[in-house]
Formats: structure tokens, C-alpha cells, sequence
């Protein structure tokens, strides 16, 4: 944190000097130590968190391309004028991680067509459009990769 802080100083000063770093650091080093005393800051989670930052732009580059591809199928719904039939799934997901659960159940909410209705433990409940977007709701390509992020 110490680090970002101070790089982020400079590259708002607009310049490097020595008295720049020197108040740079100054600051930082108290903003650092600030959070680690009263706001429970851990350097370690920090950093661990910059290691996993690849794999959460990779999940966000999953979600949203999964936007756009339900987004497109339920723009064919609507062109078609058929009516849907929608359902409701009910499904056992094999996650560990409640975090990771929440994190599906919201990426499902996200994307047309479906929605999470429960959550509960590990139990869902999801409403989809149509039949045709139940099929494999529950080996959707967010709990693939869900649950790579668990095994890590």
C-alpha cells in the first residue's frame, strides 16, 4: 500500500523532486500506518489481492461477454414475438466458498434472461425466461471458473 501511495503522490505532483518524495513518503508512510492501526489494514491480503487481480479481470471478461450473448438471445425473443415459458430451476451447486456463491448468484442475476431468486446455503433457485435457458444453468461456465478460483 506504502508503494501505491507514494507512486500515486508523484504522479499527482506532476513532477519529481527530492522534496516531493520526501513528503511523499511522509505522507504515505502515515496513510499506511493509519490504515493498519484503526481500519484493520493487512499488507499481506493487499498483495495477495494484486496476485488474483488476473483471474478477477478474467471472470469480469467471462460476465460480460455472457451479457452480451444472453443479451442477443433474448433480442431474438422478442423479434420472434413467441411467447416464452419461463421456469424455474432449482440446483445444488458444489462450491465451498459463500463468497464465490454470492459472486454466481449475482453474475447469473446479471446476465438476460435469468435471474437468482434464492440462495440459500448452497441450494439455488433461478428463474429463467425460457426453457431453453435452463439446460446446464448449473455447469454454467461462472461456476467453472468459480470454482478454479476456490481450488487455488
Amino acid at each position: 500500500m506504502f508503494v501505491l501511495l507514494l507512486a500515486l503522490w508523484l504522479i499527482f505532483s506532476g513532477g519529481v523532486t527530492l522534496a516531493g518524495l520526501a513528503l511523499g513518503a511522509a505522507v504515505a508512510g502515515l496513510v499506511t500506518l493509519f490504515c493498519a492501526r484503526f481500519l484493520g489494514y493487512d499488507s499481506r491480503r493487499f498483495y495477495r489481492g494484486l496476485i488474483e487481480l488476473p483471474d478477477a479481470l478474467r471472470y469480469l471478461a467471462l460476465l460480460l461477454k455472457e451479457m452480451v450473448r444472453e443479451g442477443f438471445l433474448v433480442i431474438g425473443w422478442i423479434w420472434r414475438k413467441k411467447p416464452p415459458e419461463p421456469t424455474l430451476v432449482r440446483f445444488t451447486s458444489t462450491l465451498d466458498k459463500e463468497m464465490l456463491r454470492v459472486l454466481v448468484a449475482n453474475s447469473i442475476t446479471l446476465t438476460p434472461g435469468t435471474y437468482t431468486v434464492k440462495l440459500e446455503g448452497k441450494e439455488y433457485a433461478v428463474h429463467a425466461l425460457d426453457d431453453s435457458f435452463q439446460p446446464g444453468i448449473e455447469y454454467s461456465a461462472f461456476f467453472r471458473m468459480a470454482k478454479k478460483l476456490e481450488e487455488r
